[in-house]
């Protein structure tokens, strides 16, 4: 089933979008670049804008399976190191890194074993809706607290919560079977746009500050 036209507007809009948050968060670096995670930010939405170029132009639909497969190991290993130089206390560091191992496993796991792919993707952002509520908490116990709303790691946390929590009831829909036409699709372009715009919105208005918290 083809998407309709609105379907098709919000994920052209979605892949306009991704060159904008990069460029934008470039445009930034001098603002961020004492932060350690701002780089693997950084790497993250290169990655995305890569794998757009390549699905754009060697790749056709229905033919860049591996290329996403490819795709969501480089996501969720920036979105790792992004909350491992967030995140200051040991013992959520060290859940951190159990559920970084555990996912990579489960990553290689289904290249053997072609069922597991069925998982990868939900089980991506399980996991990384787990990293932000991790970080959300130490945030919400530290006096940056104060100064959330000035916080980019805030707005970006809230951003990929909103992105990844929400995605995972679809893709579990998806890979199931339950669904499994495009038809469905443009729920996750709208949440990708919603989230690159909260991006955007987070790194023009937040403000340089000494420490996180």
């Amino acid at each position: 089933m083809e998407l309709s036209d609105d379907g098709m507007f919000i994920k052209e809009f979605g892949v306009i979008l991704h060159y904008i948050t990069l460029f934008i968060a470039v445009f930034y670096y001098s603002k961020y670049k004492e932060y350690s995670f701002y780089k693997y930010f950084l790497f993250y939405f290169l990655v995305i804008v890569i794998v757009d170029l390549l699905n754009n132009y060697f790749y056709t639909e229905g033919n860049n399976i591996n290329l996403y497969n490819i795709y969501t190991f480089f996501e969720f290993n920036a979105i790792v190191l992004i909350y491992y130089h967030l995140i200051q206390q040991k013992t959520r560091l060290i859940i951190v890194k159990a559920l970084a191992i555990a996912f990579n496993l489960v990553y290689i796991l289904s290249f053997i074993f072609d069922y597991y792919i069925l998982y990868t993707i939900p089980l991506e952002g399980v996991v990384n809706s787990i990293f932000v509520i991790l970080y959300l908490v130490e945030l919400l116990n530290s006096d940056g607290i104060l100064n959330y709303k000035k916080m980019f790691p805030f707005w970006m946390s809230v951003s990929f919560l909103i992105f990844y929590l929400t995605s995972v009831p679809f893709w579990s829909l998806y890979y199931s079977s339950i669904f499994n036409t495009r038809a469905m699709f443009p729920i996750i372009y709208y949440l990708g746009t919603s989230y690159q715009l909260i991006f955007i919105y987070g790194l023009i208005t937040c403000k340089k500050m000494g420490k996180l918290y």
